[in-house]
């Protein structure tokens, strides 16, 4: 279980966000964006919420090019670098204190299928991919580039193509 699975106010995850981006107002936007989206998708029955969906998938998807969907449950203090092009499915679980950067693809390997679980302090390189039903143990790094089908161990270092796992 990530921590991410234990109740916290929305205020205190947008406050984490917040901190999680300094100086990056792209960031922060889509971390707080995300946050009111999530909060409107998954605590509220009401269609009144809808638009704040709705207008979350406009700006963020469509003009800013990250997709990262309102059911996705994620941690406290995400942390995104640059973001165009990153893809986050919506049954894919991300810890606290996760770090992602451009182009990266956490997801199912066929529609429908099972997605990835980041557990706390994960770090993802540039254009990485994970994907299936596979954890990404504590403060494991995934490189620049890696594709990732297998679970990586807690504080493993993971590279290239294959995805090696390499212990510092």
């Amino acid at each position: 279980m990530t921590s991410c699975e234990h109740p916290r106010s929305l205020l205190d995850l947008m406050k984490s966000d917040w901190r999680a981006n300094p100086n990056d107002a792209k960031a922060r936007f889509v971390c707080l964006s995300f946050r009111l989206a999530h909060w409107a998708r998954v605590h509220s029955g009401s269609a009144a919420f809808l638009p704040i969906v709705i207008l979350y998938r406009f700006i963020v998807e469509w003009v800013m090019g990250i997709e990262i969907r309102p059911r996705t449950r994620v941690g406290a203090g995400l942390t995104i670098y640059h973001g165009i092009g990153l893809v986050v499915n919506d049954g894919s679980v991300l810890g606290n204190n996760i770090t992602l950067r451009h182009a990266v693809t956490i997801g199912s390997r066929e529609h429908g299928g099972a997605s990835p679980v980041l557990m706390d302090d994960v770090e993802v390189g540039a254009g990485a991919m994970i994907l299936g039903g596979i954890t990404i143990g504590k403060g494991a790094q995934i490189g620049a580039g890696a594709i990732v089908v297998r679970s990586v161990p807690d504080h493993a270092v993971v590279r290239g193509t294959a995805a090696d796992v390499y212990r510092p």
